[in-house]
C-alpha cells in the first residue's frame, strides 16, 4: 500500500471501467493518482457483469450452432455441455483480463489501494479496511466512480438460492430445468437467450409493453417473435405480485388475464431478477457533501464536474444509460477537464447500445417515436438480412434487418437500429458518423467491404437517398 499521509493530485473512488480508465488516464498526463477499490479493479463490468456474462453467452452462442451443425455440411455426434468446464473458460477470461488490468495500473504508475476510500472533504480522503482508517490522502481533486448495483425490491425473498440477481446468477454451475426472469430489459434478455440455448424452459415477464422497451418498437417486436418461436414464454403488461420460495419459486402475476392451467401463477427452478440497478452512493460519504442530485443520480455538468469544484462524478452514479463505454468515456472526459486539455463533449444520445442476444441488438440516436414526439420529420430506412449476402451465408437472417431513423430535409442521422448477427460490432462505425456531423447521405457514399454484415447500414441509407440496390 502507498505511504500514508501521501499527497496526490488527484483520487479516484472506485476501480471499474470509469475509474480505472481515469486512473491511467490521469497518470498518462502527469498527474500524481491515487485510485481506492475495496473489491477488485476491473469493477461490475468485468468480474459479475459484462465480461463473464458475455463469455457464458459465447459459449452458449456455439452450442446452438453445432446444434444446427448438419445444415452446413458438418456431423457433430455426441453433443453434450459441460457447464462447469463453461465456467472454468469463463473464470480464465476474467482472470486474465483482470491481470491485464493490474499492470496496466502498475505500468503507468497509479497508486492502487485496495481498500474502501471514504471523503472527508474536497482535498482529503481518508482509506479504510475493515472499518478501520488505515490512512488518509491529501488530495487536488476527486472523481466518484462507485458504480451500481442490482436493484432487489424489499418484498421480494432474496436468497441467493432460489432468488437470484445477476451477480449470483453468474456463479451457479448448474444449468436450470425452469427459470423465471422478471425484466425484460437488456440484462434479463441475455440471460434469456443464454439459458433457452442450454436447454432450460424460460419465461420473462416485462411490466411494460414490450421487451426491450427502450429500443425501437419494431426492434422489440421482432426480437420478441423470434424468442417466442425458440420457445421463450414472454408474458409483457405483467406484474410480479408475489414470491414464495419453497424448493423452488412460485410467483404469482397479474397481467390483467389468466395464465392458461395456472390461474395467474408460474412455478420454476429459479426467478431471476433483472429490473435494473440502483447507484452506489451511501458507503463513501457522498451524500454528506451537498452535491446536487439528479433524481437518485449525481448531477454534473457537461464535464462530469459535480455542483463542487475539483469534484467529478462517472459512470453508473451519473445515470443512464448504465453502460461500461460511456463510463469509460466520462473517465477520459473528466480527466481531459481537469488537465486543461481540448476536448470533445458527448451527446448523451449518441451512445450505442448492444444487447447480446441471439441475435444482437444494437441502436444509436432516437428511436422513431422519440423523433417524432420531438418534432422531427422523419424518413425512415429500412434494409433486411434476408437480401444480404453475409447474413445468409452465416444462416442468421430470419427476422432481422437494419432501420435508420433520419430528419427528412437535411438527412441527419438521428438513429439507428439494428436486429441481427455482430450488429454490435459496427455500430461504433455510425458513432463516428455521429461525431462528424454526418448524414445519410454520406453514409450512402461509403464504400463499405463485399460480403460483409455491414452492407445492410449502406443499402438502408440508400433505401433514404434514392432507393436500395439488392432489395
Amino acid at each position: 500500500m502507498p505511504v500514508s499521509n501521501s499527497a496526490f493530485d488527484l483520487a479516484i473512488i472506485g476501480g471499474g471501467p470509469a475509474g480505472y480508465v481515469a486512473a491511467i488516464k490521469a497518470a498518462q498526463s502527469g498527474l500524481k493518482t491515487a485510485l481506492i477499490e475495496k473489491e477488485k479493479v476491473g469493477g461490475t463490468c468485468l468480474h459479475r457483469g459484462c465480461i463473464p456474462a458475455k463469455a457464458l453467452l459465447y459459449s452458449a452462442e456455439l452450442y446452438r450452432k453445432f446444434t444446427n451443425a448438419r445444415e452446413y455440411g458438418i456431423s457433430a455426434s455426441g453433443l453434450n455441455i459441460d457447464y462447469p468446464q463453461i465456467h472454468r473458460r469463463k473464470e480464465y477470461v476474467v482472470k486474465r483480463l483482470f491481470q491485464g488490468v493490474q499492470s496496466l495500473l502498475k505500468k503507468n504508475g497509479v497508486d492502487v489501494f485496495s481498500a474502501e476510500g471514504r471523503i472527508i472533504s474536497n482535498q482529503e480522503v481518508s482509506i479504510v479496511s475493515d472499518s478501520i482508517e488505515t490512512n488518509r490522502i491529501k488530495v487536488k481533486n476527486v472523481i466518484l466512480a462507485t458504480g451500481s448495483a442490482p436493484f432487489i425490491p424489499k418484498n421480494i425473498p432474496y436468497d441467493k438460492k432460489y432468488v437470484l440477481t445477476s451477480d449470483d446468477i453468474l456463479l451457479r454451475e448448474e444449468i436450470p430445468k425452469s427459470m423465471i426472469i422478471a425484466g425484460g430489459g437488456a440484462v434479463g434478455i441475455e440471460f434469456a437467450c443464454l439459458f433457452n440455448a442450454l436447454g432450460t424452459k424460460v419465461s420473462v415477464l416485462e411490466f411494460l409493453g414490450n421487451i426491450l422497451p427502450s429500443e425501437d418498437r419494431e426492434i422489440s417486436e421482432a426480437l420478441e417473435k423470434l424468442l417466442i418461436r425458440r420457445g421463450i414464454n414472454i408474458l409483457s403488461k405483467t406484474s410480479l405480485e408475489k414470491v414464495v420460495v419453497e424448493n423452488g419459486i412460485t410467483i404469482e402475476i397479474n397481467n390483467g388475464k389468466d395464465i392458461v392451467g395456472n390461474k395467474g401463477f408460474l412455478s420454476a427452478d429459479l426467478l431471476l431478477l433483472a429490473v435494473g440497478r440502483r447507484p452506489l452512493l451511501d458507503d463513501p460519504g457522498i451524500k454528506e457533501l451537498a452535491l446536487d442530485f439528479d433524481g437518485k443520480y449525481l448531477q454534473t455538468n457537461e464535464v462530469m464536474e459535480t455542483s463542487q469544484s475539483g469534484m467529478y462524478a462517472i459512470g453508473d452514479i451519473t445515470g443512464p444509460p448504465l453502460l461500461a463505454h460511456k463510463a469509460i468515456n466520462e473517465g477520459i472526459l473528466s480527466v481531459t477537464h481537469l488537465t486543461g486539455k481540448d476536448m470533445h463533449i458527448t451527446n448523451r444520445k449518441n451512445i450505442p447500445r448492444v444487447v447480446y442476444g441471439f441475435p444482437q441488438v444494437a441502436s444509436i440516436g432516437l428511436t422513431q417515436k422519440e423523433a417524432e414526439e420531438m418534432g422531427y420529420k422523419v424518413k425512415i430506412g429500412k434494409f433486411p438480412f434476408a437480401a444480404n449476402s453475409m447474413a445468409i451465408i452465416e444462416g442468421e437472417s430470419l427476422d432481422c434487418f437494419v432501420k435508420i431513423v433520419s430528419e427528412e430535409k437535411y438527412g441527419e442521422v438521428l438513429g439507428v437500429h439494428a436486429i441481427g448477427p455482430h450488429v454490435g460490432e459496427w455500430m461504433w462505425g455510425v458513432s463516428l458518423n455521429s461525431v462528424l456531423e454526418g448524414t445519410v447521405q454520406e453514409i450512402s457514399n461509403a464504400i463499405f467491404p463485399h460480403p460483409t454484415l455491414s452492407e445492410a447500414l449502406f443499402e438502408a441509407a440508400h433505401s433514404i437517398v434514392d432507393k436500395p440496390i439488392h432489395n
